[in-house]
């Protein structure tokens, strides 16, 4: 594959191969440019080149990169389908190609268009296929920095094809088309684009079209297509059970990857010690696209550039210097290469290989005391109850103050609730002192499942920013009532409660975690303090809790000692339900 090399892109012969495969059945190549043809005539009616574009359908997305490559279009890829986020980057767009199912959203006033056009018998050949040139703008993806501040990064098309035909290069070898490519990670963010649907699209491999998030949804798929590759992140890497649930596709599985950020050693050798081998991590940014990888069964903690990238290290601070082709962002060096100073500090090695050193643009001062954020945070993740940890500074009173947001292992969530927050936190801080001056340590604390990464695996500051807003963390209390030993909550979910945030991205759901949160607010006032947490029994979720979501909470104790008995429901359906085994008194 050369970057000349755009079949599907400008509609050569169409086969019957399959393009891709998910909830409604398998999408052939002749269907493929089918959908396209059906959407650049649709695209040509309208006056203007800029669209704004949302589906969660991955062949749908894949229509729509073809339809603007042969229209000389650029497609606006929005991060996510909340209003806000699609009203905000419709503006300057000359239409919006956005989800059926995406209702009552202010675009203001430009008109929308399915993704995945009706075809109404259109054939291959009803279009007028023209070969892109690669030097054309395709697409503008978001990205955002540690200031929470968000940006475009534009990319032609043969940055993006150049990739891929680094991609199948590297990886390709042992690959057949039989091998289907599933992932965890969104097509709206490059990583996701380039591995779960453009490679496999210009290799002839068929891809997952539906996003699946949980393993209990994807690995048996992937068990199904008896040849699999995973294209995920760190995220939901380590919420794997890697010697039971991982282990089912040990005899199908050709490869991992994952992308967003390092993977912790322990998970990586985990998955190495079920798959035979660890995941194939990549390192590298929006803005220049993939940088290096990884293998730790092969390579241990050493990166190594990918083809035709070149690497250096900031002589004054550390800080990594790409220049590469994927690039598309920072000082052009030469026709088609741009050189890009990236965030991460690295330790370059004599065999041109490097470590990452940890951040280098996140250095805060408070009370006149200078702090590294990354170095406090390995400090707080070494604690054994902490699985990470993400610090941030904001503005309290008038004096900038450290704030923390921390994801506990199972023994640390039920600490949280037999001890409550101020007891945790108080040992955290303790553990943190041993180290650091007291006026450094976090004021503010949140505990989380997971830490709220976007769809890279990115921890915007926005995100975690939010989770300290007292107006967006409790549902809204419509009705009460209560007896000796029950209480019963009417309750509605907002939109905008801060939990969403990263839990998941184009599909937020309430966590467990903040589920059995409210119900011990509701078995605190009926017991008339808060209970002592001894274990969780019959614990279970049986459909996810989605923003808008009116349900009632219902806790039962028949007596002071327990248990406590509680349900999250509306009507027929049950979204928790459960046990809280209570404790006696110290």
């Amino acid at each position: 594959m050369t970057a000349s090399d755009l079949s599907l892109f400008y509609g050569a012969p169409a086969s019957g191969r399959t393009v891709a495969f998910g909830r409604v059945g398998t999408r052939s190549d002749h269907e493929f440019r089918q959908h396209v043809a059906a959407l650049c005539t649709a695209l040509e009616a309208i006056d203007g080149n800029r669209f704004l574009v949302y589906t969660e359908d991955s062949y749908a997305a894949a229509v729509c990169l073809a339809a603007m490559a042969q229209t000389e279009s650029v497609a606006v890829l929005a991060p996510n389908r909340q209003p806000e986020t699609l009203k905000r980057f419709a503006a300057g767009a000359s239409a919006a190609l956005i989800d059926p199912d995406i209702e009552s959203v202010d675009l203001g006033g430009i008109g929308r268009l399915a993704p995945l056009p009706s075809t109404g018998g259109v054939s291959p050949t009803g279009w007028k296929w023209r070969r892109p040139d690669p030097d054309q703008p395709l697409a503008e993806f978001r990205t955002s920095g540690t200031t929470g501040e968000d940006k475009g990064v534009a990319k032609r098309l043969r940055h993006l094809v150049d990739e891929v035909e680094t991609l199948e290069k590297l990886f390709g070898e042992g690959l057949t088309e039989r091998t289907r490519i599933f992932g965890t990670v969104s097509h709206q963010h490059i990583y996701g684009l380039l591995f779960r649907v453009l490679w496999p699209l210009f290799a002839g491999r068929a891809f997952q079209t539906d996003l699946l998030l949980h393993p209990q949804e994807i690995l048996p798929k992937m068990t199904d297509a008896a040849d699999a590759l995973l294209v995920s992140s760190p995220v939901h890497l380590k919420r794997m059970d890697l010697t039971g649930e991982l282990k089912s596709v040990a005899t199908v599985c050709r490869a991992v990857f994952s992308s967003g950020g390092p993977l912790d050693a322990e998970t990586a050798h985990g998955i190495a010690a079920t798959l035979g081998q660890s995941p194939h991590e990549i390192l590298g940014s929006t803005e220049t696209g993939g940088v290096a990888i990884r293998q730790r069964s092969r390579d241990g903690e050493v990166w190594s550039a990918l083809p035709n990238v070149e690497i250096e290290r900031d002589s004054e601070d550390g800080h990594l210097v790409v220049t590469s082709p994927y690039a598309s962002e920072g000082e052009a060096v030469e026709p088609g290469r741009f050189r890009f100073r990236m965030g991460d500090r690295i330790e370059l090695r004599a065999d041109g290989g490097f470590l990452l050193m940890g951040r280098g643009d996140r250095i805060v001062k408070i009370g006149e005391k200078r702090l590294a954020l990354p170095a406090m945070e390995r400090d707080l993740e070494r604690h054994p109850r902490v699985r990470e940890a993400a610090l941030l500074v904001l503005e309290r009173g008038g004096q900038a103050r450290i704030h923390a947001v921390v994801s506990l292992d199972g023994e640390g969530s039920t600490r949280l609730l037999e001890g409550g927050r101020r007891s945790l936190s108080a040992e955290l801080g303790d553990h943190l002192a041993q180290r650091w001056d007291r006026v450094l340590l976090p004021r503010l604390w949140r505990y989380v499942d997971e830490l709220p990464r976007d769809a890279q695996g990115k921890l915007p500051h926005a995100r975690l920013e939010a989770l300290f807003d007292p107006e967006r963390r409790d549902p809204r209390l419509t009705s009460e009532s209560k007896s000796a030993h029950r209480i019963e909550r009417r309750l509605e979910i907002p939109p905008d409660l801060s939990f969403f945030q990263g839990h998941f991205d184009g599909f937020p759901v309430v966590a467990g975690v903040v589920q059995l949160r409210w119900v011990m607010d509701a078995a605190t006032e009926l017991l008339g303090q808060q209970p002592r947490v001894a274990g969780l029994e019959a614990l279970k979720f049986p459909e996810p809790l989605l923003p808008g979501q009116k349900l009632s909470l219902e806790a039962e104790v028949a007596s002071r000692s327990g248990p406590i008995r509680f349900r999250l429901f509306d009507g027929e359906r049950t979204f928790a339900t459960g046990r809280v085994r209570l404790g006696g008194p110290d």
